[in-house]
C-alpha cells in the first residue's frame, strides 16, 4: 500500500465524472488540506472537467483510469459517486441499478474489511429509499411499501437503495454514512439528463417554449456548498454508521421556479395538457424530507433550493 507523506487527507472519489462528484471535486481542490484520488472509466473526460475549473492532474489530484489499483492506496475517506444515469441514459436496462451498485459497493466494503477498517465510506443514496410515490414530505417513520407480488420497474431503484443502506448498517464495525439526496443542482449538470430543471435550461438556451402540466411539483435542490459541508461534517466524526436525509434550507415549487426564470431569463412557458414527465423511479410530486437528522452531526443548510437554482444556473445560462 502506498502511503502519502504530505500529511493531507487522502480522499478517493469513485465515479469522478458524475454530476455529484464534480461539485465535490471542485470544492476539495480549492482547499489545500486534501489530496484526491479520482477513479473513472474516462481519463479524458476527467481531465477536460478539471480544465473547466482551472485545475490539472498533479501529486494532489491523481486520476486512476479504471479501478485495478484501488486497493494499493491508503485513504482517509472513500466517496462513492458511481451511478447508472437518468432514464435517458438507462434506455430500459434497469438491471444496471442492481449490478453496478453492487459491484462498486462490494469493492469498497472489501477494502474496508481487508485493507483499512478506519477509512470512512460515504455512499450517495437517494430519497427514493422511502418508496416511489411521494405526495407529502417524508418523515422519520415514513414506510417504503413494496407490493411483493407486483414489483414494477419503478420500484427497482428504491429496492436497490434500501438494500444497500440495510447492508451498510449490518457492518456495525465499519464507518459508513449514506447520504440521501432528493434533488441536487449545480453548474456541472448534464443538460441531456432529461430532468425538469435541465429541460428549463435547454428551453432558455434554445429559445423554446417550456410546456408543462398543471401539477405544482415540489423539489429540494441541495446547493453544492451545502453538500460539501455535509461530507466534511461526516469526515469530522470518528465513529459513524447511519443514513442522513440531505436537505436544503427550503424546497421550491414548480411555479416559483418557472416564474423566476421567466422574469430573469425570459423563459416562456405554457401550462396545459402536456404529457406527464416520465420517471424511472415513479411519480414524486412532493419530493423532499422533514426528517432533519443532519443536525446530529452539526449540519444546518445555508442555502435554499432557490438559492442553489439562482446561483448555479447563471454559470450555465451566462456562458
Amino acid at each position: 500500500m502506498n502511503l502519502d507523506n504530505n500529511h493531507k487527507l487522502q480522499i478517493a472519489i469513485l465515479g469522478a465524472t458524475s454530476h455529484i462528484a464534480k461539485g465535490l471535486i471542485n470544492n476539495f481542490l480549492h482547499n489545500t488540506k486534501f489530496s484526491l484520488h479520482l477513479f473513472t472509466k474516462s481519463r479524458d473526460k476527467t481531465i477536460n472537467f478539471l480544465s473547466t475549473i482551472r485545475k490539472s492532474p498533479d501529486d494532489n489530484c491523481i486520476i486512476h483510469e479504471g479501478y485495478n489499483d484501488f486497493n494499493e492506496f491508503s485513504y482517509n475517506t472513500i466517496i462513492n459517486c458511481v451511478g447508472v444515469g437518468t432514464i435517458n441514459k438507462l434506455k430500459g436496462n434497469y438491471s444496471n441499478y442492481f449490478t453496478v451498485t453492487e459491484e462498486y459497493d462490494n469493492l469498497i466494503i472489501k477494502y474496508l474489511c481487508n485493507v483499512c477498517q478506519d477509512t470512512l465510506y460515504i455512499s450517495f443514496s437517494s430519497g427514493i429509499v422511502y418508496g416511489r410515490e411521494h405526495s407529502l414530505p417524508v418523515e422519520e417513520n415514513t414506510a417504503n411499501v413494496i407490493r411483493v407480488n407486483h414489483v414494477a420497474a419503478e420500484d427497482y431503484y428504491s429496492i436497490v437503495r434500501l438494500n444497500s443502506e440495510a447492508k451498510h448498517r449490518s457492518f456495525k464495525n465499519l464507518k459508513i454514512a449514506d447520504l440521501r439526496l432528493f434533488s441536487y443542482f449545480s453548474r456541472f449538470i448534464d443538460l441531456t439528463d432529461g430532468y425538469f430543471i435541465t429541460e428549463i435550461m435547454n428551453c432558455i438556451l434554445n429559445k423554446k417554449v417550456f410546456v408543462t402540466n398543471n401539477v405544482n411539483i415540489v423539489r429540494d435542490y441541495v446547493h453544492p456548498e451545502d453538500l460539501f459541508s455535509v461530507v466534511r461534517k461526516c469526515m469530522d466524526f470518528k465513529n459513524i454508521n447511519t443514513a442522513f436525509d440531505v436537505t436544503s434550507l427550503r424546497p421550491a415549487g414548480k411555479i416559483e421556479i418557472l416564474d423566476y426564470f421567466s422574469s430573469q431569463y425570459g423563459l416562456k412557458y405554457e401550462i396545459g395538457k402536456a404529457s406527464v414527465y416520465v420517471s424511472a423511479t415513479g411519480s414524486k410530486n412532493i419530493y423532499c424530507s422533514n426528517y432533519n437528522n443532519m443536525a446530529q452531526i452539526g449540519h444546518k443548510p445555508a442555502y435554499s433550493s432557490m438559492d442553489a437554482i439562482k446561483q448555479e444556473s447563471k454559470y450555465i445560462l451566462n456562458r
